[in-house]
């Protein structure tokens, strides 16, 4: 045996409470502090089952939106469920599909069908409020704080609803994993055995394979782990099934460069994004739009990361601190990532830093018995509220709303023509693909080219046909244009559709993306 595997423990307190009454892990609770966590024990399972039945509910109302990434996931799923394989989402160097691998799985029993891969999404977020739960429980050795911790992250407002049920492709899968990551490392023992390694070792790399973001949350979670339980023995199980887990990831990387390559170009923006991470996607999150408001809710939320920075030092507690880095780095992985100016159309990133702030407001409400149950209360009370105020006449519906008009509309025409191939605006063309189970076949024209299969449909059809927006550049241009081929232009809903008399390569000409 090698002296790091006998390396005496580190000095750490890995988890302690400033309630006086949970101070000693394992002390048993008393009087009401044990009474709140009883109730609050069984109000978060409760919780967690309504919050999933209300999401599977919101499937089937008019604010199940769908947007042009969300139909690409559903048809990614329903081509895995079909055979046909995709390990990132379509056209991409990231973003991992084990969300569509189970929404395919799923959709062999239950049909191909959107509500099959939002609940799929749902389950992924379910299963982060308990980790955040544990978590919890864990950084405190305080189930109250768990409970409140956890029914935060799961109803905080709708639009953490809607990544979950209209999933942007990895965002659930990658969120999980982070936090499990962190979960499996801290938890028990701080040496682990063989087989903790391995399923440790799997969860990050399948967090790599995922997205940045995943990787970003567990890989604190996996360095604090080889500190703690030196031995290259375990290492090397760690490693061996880490890179089971991220094998898609690896052997894309193998061939290049792009699958780690940031996109962000300038520090100018880098420093903005950093800010309007915070005064921007929070507050948009939360329907706050007042100016002032925004930026003292944005000063909220930087104290509550600041309190849990506080409580790591003060407490020297492993449980807060590798969370508090984690959320670091998955900060500087959306900002450098994205390379954009973050703003109000960014909120998804916004899951990611939620289970952070969640535990530091749980930990600040449970400071008094019973609080935590209002804070409950009103965290539900404000996710029903956003909702329906966003949604002001929002009734039972069988189909989703899309984003981009009324594609159910275009969808009966091409299927009433006969137009089983077509090309079109890069945000029209995988909804309508995706509203006609691939009767239509749209190819995007500008934008990511993501599936080449359409693009050999659309150019192998007997008559090309281009969809546009109405009114926008493409439209404007194609009516101008002397160079296209002879063609018919006809409006159907929201959308100009262009029929010309021969084929012709669409991806020879120029296009808008807007």
């Amino acid at each position: 045996m090698t002296t790091a595997d006998t390396a005496a423990p580190m000095p750490v307190r890995d988890s302690s409470s400033d309630s006086p009454a949970e101070r000693a892990p394992g002390r048993p609770l008393t009087g009401l502090r044990m009474l709140d966590a009883r109730i609050t024990t069984i109000a978060f399972w409760v919780l967690l089952a309504v919050g999933f039945g209300l999401r599977i509910l919101l499937t089937f109302t008019t604010a199940y939106t769908i947007d042009s990434d969300n139909a690409v996931v559903f048809l990614v799923a329903k081509h895995i469920s079909e055979g046909d394989i995709a390990w990132f989402f379509w056209g991409q160097t990231y973003g991992g599909t084990m969300l569509e691998f189970v929404a395919g799985a799923a959709m062999l029993v239950f049909g191909p069908h959107v509500q099959v891969l939002a609940i799929v999404g749902a389950l992924f977020f379910a299963a982060s409020a308990v980790l955040v739960r544990q978590i919890a429980v864990g950084a405190f050795v305080s189930p109250t704080v768990g409970n409140v911790a956890g029914v935060l992250f799961w109803f905080s407002g709708y639009w953490t609803a809607r990544v979950g049920t209209s999933e942007p492709g990895f965002y659930g899968p990658s969120l999980m994993l982070g936090l499990l990551a962190i979960w499996l490392v801290l938890r028990g023992d701080r040496r682990k055995s063989y087989l903790q390694w391995a399923l440790i070792g799997l969860v990050a790399g399948l967090a790599l394979w995922q997205s940045p973001m995943g990787i970003a949350l567990a890989a604190p979670a996996v360095l604090v782990l080889m500190v703690r339980h030196r031995s290259w023995r375990h290492y090397l199980v760690g490693v061996a099934a880490g890179i089971v887990g991220a094998l898609p990831w690896l052997l894309l990387f193998a061939h290049g460069l792009s699958a780690v390559k940031p996109q962000a170009t300038g520090n100018g923006v880098l420093v903005q994004s950093f800010t309007t991470f915070f005064t921007r996607l929070m507050p948009g999150a939360f329907s706050i739009e007042v100016p002032v408001a925004r930026y003292v809710f944005a000063l909220v939320c930087v104290l509550l990361l600041a309190l849990l920075v506080v409580l790591t030092v003060l407490q020297r507690n492993l449980w807060l601190g590798t969370l508090v880095v984690s959320t670091a780095a998955v900060l500087v992985v959306i900002v450098v990532g994205t390379g954009i100016l973050l703003q109000a159309d960014s909120l998804r990133y916004t899951v990611f830093v939620l289970p952070a702030l969640t535990i530091a407001l749980a930990w600040l409400v449970t400071r008094l018995p019973f609080v935590g149950l209002v804070a409950m209360a009103l965290a539900i009370t404000f996710s029903v509220v956003q909702t329906t105020t966003m949604f002001p006449t929002l009734k039972f519906s069988s189909q989703p709303t899309y984003l981009v008009g009324d594609i159910p509309a275009l969808g009966n025409y091409l299927e009433e023509h006969g137009i089983t191939a077509a090309y079109g605006d890069y945000w029209l063309a995988y909804s309508v693909s995706a509203e006609t189970d691939e009767r239509a076949m749209v190819a995007a024209v500008s934008g990511p080219r993501r599936y080449p299969p359409y693009e050999a449909a659309a150019a192998a059809a007997p008559v090309a046909t281009v969809i546009v927006f109405v009114g926008n550049q493409n439209d404007l241009a194609m009516q101008a244009s002397t160079t296209l081929p002879p063609s018919t232009r006809t409006v159907v809903a929201d959308y100009a559709i262009y029929t010309f008399d021969q084929p012709f390569d669409a991806y020879t000409y120029p296009w808008a993306l807007y």
